[in-house]
């Protein structure tokens, strides 16, 4: 899995939007969401597979961050637009966005210092419902 951050996403294509409803703090790659209201926007990369995709999650009314992340082509999408996030030692991380409604499902990457931590741990798995704006 592909993960980094990047500012501009001019030459990407539209894939999905919505808005959620986050109702605890996360880690999402090495940024931190406060709970809140938050809108999202899919767009397809530049990669050559076309499995790659930039997700960005803003604050509604404010700018947001970018994540590059690979398109999980072995998951299934589920019934349910949802935000996967796991519970590990008291704090929660954003690990997967499913899209039925797109047909995608993309998983971010865990930065090293906490695989092992994630790993070893029980883990509590939360869903939190997103709404999806199809064009």
């Amino acid at each position: 899995m592909l993960a980094g951050i990047f500012a501009g996403t001019a030459n990407a294509q539209y894939k999905a939007a919505g808005s959620f409803t986050l109702p605890f703090e996360a880690k999402w790659g090495n940024a931190i969401l406060p709970a809140g209201d938050y809108t999202f926007y899919v767009q397809s990369g530049n990669a050559a597979s076309g499995a790659l995709y930039l997700v960005t999650f803003a604050p509604k009314g404010r700018g947001g961050v970018t994540i590059a992340s690979m398109q999980d082509l072995g998951a299934g999408t589920g019934e349910k637009d949802m935000l996967g996030a796991v519970r590990s030692g008291g704090s929660y991380r954003i690990r997967s966005l499913h899209l039925p409604t797109a047909k995608l499902v993309v998983n971010f990457a865990v930065p090293k210092d906490e695989r092992t931590q994630i790993a070893a741990a029980p883990q509590l798995i939360e869903s939190v419902p997103i709404l999806v704006a199809m064009k």
